[in-house]
């Protein structure tokens, strides 16, 4: 009799560590799912701006000339486009700031670098009658990148397309405005952006070795 009420007390034991047991993961797993749930609501609350931002401190630095410029193209379509806040606009400037070569940013310290930026998005809000906006940006193949050496440095040269939207007494007009960049590699074999300038800037004859002319 003493042996089965024993063994009747050890299975209820088990049982009750089991449910326990049961009970504890149910519970995790709700509060993980909780947890997934809110960082999916978060991120999907997020701006373009915002996720650009919270992107950039994992994001792996592109590998190609092609692959640097999309991500430039990135950031200043949301300069041009997108609403964001004094604290974002800096934040996003120190992004693109990163992509130019070291010779370009010793040009201008980040606070002039910030405040020509600004003047230049203030600029291309004036412009039309409601501001002009990006409408597309298109980059050069990867096949059609001109790589070539200048100074000692492994440098590429390609192109961006920009079709800008604006309306000019009330018709919509898509211009568009076609930049050539030079980029160049760094000590760490990290491409850079050198300079950059409208195409009909510096037409054949300006002596201009990395702009082609």
């Amino acid at each position: 009799m003493k042996k089965h009420i024993k063994t009747i007390i050890i299975m209820i034991v088990l049982v009750g560590l089991f449910v326990g047991y049961y009970l504890y993961i149910s519970h995790r797993n709700v509060e993980s799912n909780t947890e997934e749930i809110a960082a999916a609501k978060t991120v999907q609350d997020m701006t373009t701006v915002q996720k650009l931002i919270a992107e950039a401190a994992y994001k792996d630095y592109p590998a190609t000339p092609v692959q640097l410029l999309k991500y430039y193209n990135e950031i200043t379509v949301c300069f041009y486009n997108e609403e964001y806040t004094e604290d974002e606009l800096k934040a996003l400037a120190l992004i693109s700031r990163k992509m130019l070569d070291d010779e370009t940013v010793a040009q201008q310290t980040d606070m002039e670098y910030l405040l020509q930026l600004e003047q230049d998005i203030a600029v291309m809000k004036s412009q039309g009658d409601h501001g002009t906006t990006i409408y597309s940006v298109d980059v050069t193949p990867s096949m059609d990148v001109f790589y070539f050496e200048h100074d000692g440095y492994e440098c590429a040269r390609l192109y961006d397309t920009f079709t800008v939207k604006q309306m000019v007494d009330g018709t919509i007009y898509y211009p568009v405005i076609r930049y050539v960049y030079v980029m160049r590699k760094d000590a760490d074999g990290h491409w850079k952006i050198l300079g950059f300038k409208k195409e009909e800037e510096g037409e054949p004859g300006t002596g201009d070795p990395l702009m082609g002319n």
